[in-house]
């Protein structure tokens, strides 16, 4: 009865031992896993920041291209008006000049 009941203990000791064995394993197998699935969120986040700002900085170059394009219409316009005005007071001089020549 005594060695029945030591074995019984014997056996429920190598069974609970056997369980923690596994908890264990399956604990690292589990612990690897979330390792492995935070590496790859890190390089999905990484690689969507990365491709955001390639986006972020081709869209901030159209931008910047067309409003040096706005930037030098306009210039090019105050230039033809300068022109004009420069040509219509040439001429007014021009013929201011003859005339106190004349």
């Amino acid at each position: 009865m005594v060695e029945e009941t030591i074995k019984t203990i014997r056996e429920t000791e190598k069974e609970a031992e056997e369980l923690i064995k596994n908890a264990a394993a399956e604990c690292t197998e589990i612990l690897e896993g979330a390792a492995a699935d935070a590496r790859e969120l890190k390089q999905k986040a990484e690689t969507d920041a990365k491709a955001k700002a390639d986006a972020d900085m081709k869209a901030a170059v159209e931008m910047g291209e067309s409003s040096a394009r706005d930037a030098l219409r306009d210039v090019e316009a105050e230039i033809a008006s300068l022109k004009e005005a420069v040509k219509a007071k040439e001429d007014a001089a021009v013929a201011s000049v003859i005339s106190e020549l004349v």
